[in-house]
């Protein structure tokens, strides 16, 4: 398991007061509310330690506010680094629950224990989709009750509905 656990991202500049606008996997999340420290990584992966706070925006927004940015021009430089926090600092996933940092890798298989692939990556949305790497390339599945049979971190795999899996193009 990742002792670092990535939250987000940084997608934009809010404001005068230098806020950024926050893209968070997990937008329910409130770790943020308290200011957390966090690492922060450029997109050519300088690392930055920082104090890091969140706050619900308009719509869908998340604003967040980063210890020694005060300006404008000092968030716009955040654009694209990604926020990591250490696993200590993050509840427990409940049952059923779990951090993409604790799938991604994991071995694909379909109910016939057949070997599908690797979780490459996981598309959040309504219904997420999850992309697996396999012999022939990219493939993918759209996460529900029917094509997630189980997920067994321990093991080291993801068991998918048979002819769940569908070819990338």
């Amino acid at each position: 398991m990742a002792d670092r656990i990535e939250l987000g991202s940084v997608v934009g500049v809010f404001g005068v007061r230098g806020e950024v606008r926050l893209h968070l996997h997990n937008r329910e999340e409130s770790v943020l509310r308290e200011p957390r420290s966090v690492t922060l990584v450029s997109p050519d992966g300088a690392e930055r330690t920082a104090t890091v706070s969140a706050r619900p925006g308009a719509g869908k927004r998340i604003i967040g506010k980063v210890d020694g940015v005060g300006t404008p021009e000092d968030a716009a430089a955040l654009m694209g680094w990604t926020v990591h926090i250490d696993r200590s600092q993050l509840p427990e996933a409940g049952e059923g629950e779990y951090y993409v940092a604790d799938l991604i890798g994991l071995s694909v298989e379909d109910e016939s224990g057949t070997a599908l692939g690797t979780l490459a990556d996981i598309v959040p949305g309504e219904r997420d989709i999850w992309v697996v790497t396999t012999d022939a390339g990219e493939a993918f599945f759209i996460a529900t009750p029917e094509t997630l049979r189980r997920v067994d971190t321990d093991a080291g795999v993801v068991v998918i509905a048979d002819g769940a899996l569908t070819a990338g193009e």
